[in-house]
């Protein structure tokens, strides 16, 4: 038997079985990728059930939890504080050390405030804003819509 007839056979092999793998795990990855954005699974942590149980009363209850609070500039920055967000909410849901209720720190409040924007971009010409560079965003007036006080007990919701 030639080597040369024998490499060929098993390169085709393995080329269509690298290509069957590649498939697999873009697609799995993908289904990964999505369904750890939900807010069912978000809401699965002990520390996220008031988050959950907030935002399902909410006018926002049909977006997923990433749509707020990861960026969507690009897929790469996506990506990273996906992973990073990701390491953190568990390391402080296994040492049970999350407070009562979880505020947003700074960097947070923009990336929140960045996808209020992207969503309700077009009705953003109506609104008079804060002057560039000031502290004010969206959620200084709105801060309650998606996890706000008294929604269990049929408070704000706007729709």
């Amino acid at each position: 038997m030639c080597l040369k007839s024998l490499l060929e056979r098993h390169t085709l092999k393995c080329l269509i079985g690298g290509f069957v793998v590649g498939v697999l795990a873009v697609g799995v990855g993908t289904g990964v990728l999505h369904a750890t954005g939900t807010k069912e699974f978000c809401g699965q942590c002990h520390s996220m059930k008031h988050e959950a149980a907030t935002f399902e009363m909410s006018s926002h209850r049909n977006q997923d939890c990433v749509e707020c609070h990861l960026p969507h500039d690009n897929t790469a920055h996506y990506l990273i504080e996906k992973g990073r967000t990701g390491m953190v909410d568990m390391y402080h849901e296994m040492m049970r050390d999350y407070p009562e209720r979880i505020k947003l720190d700074a960097d947070a409040r923009k990336m929140v405030a960045e996808n209020c924007v992207r969503c309700h971009g077009a009705t953003m010409s109506y609104v008079e804003t804060a002057p560039e560079g000031s502290q004010d965003d969206c959620l200084k007036c709105h801060s309650k819509i998606a996890h706000g006080a008294n929604h269990l007990e049929g408070g704000i919701t706007v729709e």
